[in-house]
């Protein structure tokens, strides 16, 4: 009986193996008697090869399930780097409202003290004015006496 370091049935591919299986059922009848044990082994080795197909098919799974996983990871970071950056935005537009309304008042504030500013100097113009014109007429009608 082979041990579990002869690996010779599982290098082979599933259709020489089934060959091999066929050509030593077709053995002669003297060789039957050997050969019950030879059927043993070749029953183990089917078995044996069922297994690896199974186990096959078990990594396939793995591999996809793991695939899927990180496909699940990257949908997730890719959702969460878009919603940071949708609040990065909305920050921004938020901070550039407040910035523009803060200037639009200092801006408001600006005129309204050029506005007033314009008022008292045209205010003390006109004061000015009048105070000339009334002097000159003062003295005009000064010296008309």
């Amino acid at each position: 009986m082979p041990g579990p370091e002869s690996h010779e049935g599982i290098e082979q591919k599933p259709e020489e193996v089934e060959q091999q299986v066929k050509k030593a059922s077709k053995k002669p009848e003297q060789a039957e008697q050997a050969t019950e044990p030879l059927d043993e082994i070749q029953q183990r080795a089917a078995m044996a090869y069922v297994a690896y197909r199974e186990a096959e098919r078990q990594v396939e799974e793995a591999y996809k399930e793991q695939e899927q996983q990180v496909e699940k990871t990257y949908r997730q970071a890719k959702e969460k780097a878009r919603k940071v950056s949708e609040e990065s935005v909305a920050q921004a537009l938020k901070t550039c409202e407040e910035a523009m309304l803060r200037a639009r008042k200092a801006s408001e504030e600006s005129i309204a003290q050029a506005l007033k500013s314009r008022d008292e100097a045209e205010m003390q113009a006109l004061e000015a004015r009048n105070a000339s014109i009334e002097k000159i007429w003062t003295i005009f009608t000064k010296s008309r006496k």
